[in-house]
């Protein structure tokens, strides 16, 4: 059996002030400093081998604090990056009603439907971490493998593996540095852990 422990990045300064990030960044807050090394406190005891994490700053913050804790290299690749959020990055969900109504409505209502204004669709934006976690389950026999990424990918990436349309999205919820557990058995993926910030709550 083969484990895939899927997180979210800590915390960033975006976060806090409520603004969509997508390709952009920004840094991971005090609290998200601490978020990265409670998590990693918690899985030294999880036999991970190796390390994949989004190229995007906040991703690789956490992923460091991590691979230092456990001793491990990390790798980075863009299939693993946040959705293109397009002209609403830096744009906190009060402006994105404001200039862009109709598109906002739409994204709520039907996100499987959604044209962000110059951003990705959901379903293209899902094939880059399929693709990449397929490749990776089949190439690393044996491996347990840590993958560091964003909320957006994380469930969309989970929802493949449960089998949920992309019209389900608003149904999964990513937390920052929370713990998913993904066992590859014989039989297909089983999900163990969902959205486990128990490492946390201490703050």
């Amino acid at each position: 059996m083969k484990l895939l422990y899927i997180i979210r990045h800590g915390e960033t300064d975006w976060n806090l002030q409520g603004k969509v990030q997508g390709k952009q960044d920004s840094q991971l807050t005090k609290l998200g400093l601490k978020q990265a090394e409670l998590l990693a406190n918690r899985l030294m005891g999880e036999n991970i081998e190796v390390i994949y994490s989004s190229g995007l700053q906040r991703a690789i913050s956490t992923a460091s604090i991590i691979a230092d804790k456990l001793n491990l290299p990390y790798f980075c690749n863009d299939a693993l990056n946040e959705i293109n959020f397009g002209l609403w990055e830096g744009l906190t969900n009060e402006e994105i009603l404001k200039e862009y109504p109709a598109e906002l409505r739409t994204w709520r209502n039907s996100p499987h439907k959604s044209t962000i204004p110059g951003g990705e669709k959901l379903a293209l934006a899902q094939k880059r971490p399929v693709d990449f976690v397929r490749t990776l389950v089949s190439d690393s026999t044996g491996k347990n493998i840590l993958l560091v990424s964003h909320a957006t990918i994380i469930k969309l990436l989970l929802m493949h593996i449960l089998e949920m349309e992309l019209y389900n999205y608003y149904r999964l919820k990513q937390d920052n540095c929370n713990l998913n557990v993904v066992a590859f058995r014989d039989h297909g993926p089983v999900l163990l852990k969902y959205n486990d910030v128990c490492h946390i709550v201490q703050i």
